[in-house]
């Protein structure tokens, strides 16, 4: 468990840096900073260890334990889109503020980033699971139309 938990580590400090140059881009200094900083948090990091860096299959309780994390994970960070779903079968969410919209899309290109791709508008498309309100939608999209620079101002 000891070395899942180093490379759990390592994982989360590689995507934060990846975020971090993501976000510097656009401004969004302190949000690159402090990007995804729950998955310190004992309620993530070790069931995350545990799901992606053991190299074994999970229990029932710990796959429960993932989930629950994941949730956490979740609405505790303000750029997944999930922290503004109100009623998910209704397809209803609340509008998402645009600093947490572009921190999404800093972090949407960081996984661009990690695996040595050029970053595309065609990576980016929001499928038809993600939950937006109808504001938040036109503003992705004009977003991801223009050439990923994105103005928080």
């Amino acid at each position: 468990m000891l070395l899942a938990c180093w490379r759990n580590f390592v994982y989360i400090l590689d995507h934060k840096l990846n975020v971090l140059i993501e976000c510097w881009k656009e401004g969004l200094y302190i949000q690159g900073i402090i990007h995804d900083l729950s998955k310190f948090s004992p309620k993530e990091f070790f069931p995350y260890a545990r799901k992606f860096f053991l190299n074994q299959e999970l229990s029932k309780e710990d796959e429960m334990k993932w989930k629950y994390a994941w949730l956490h994970h979740q609405n505790q960070n303000k750029h997944h889109w999930e922290y503004w779903v109100v009623d998910p079968i209704d397809k209803q969410a609340l509008p998402m503020p645009r600093k947490y919209l572009v921190e999404m899309v800093c972090d949407w290109r960081s996984f661009s980033r990690k695996w040595g791709r050029k970053v595309k508008k065609s990576n980016l498309n929001p499928s038809d699971s993600i939950v937006l309100h109808a504001d938040t939608q036109r503003e992705l999209e004009i977003l991801l139309m223009k050439k990923m620079k994105i103005n928080t101002t």
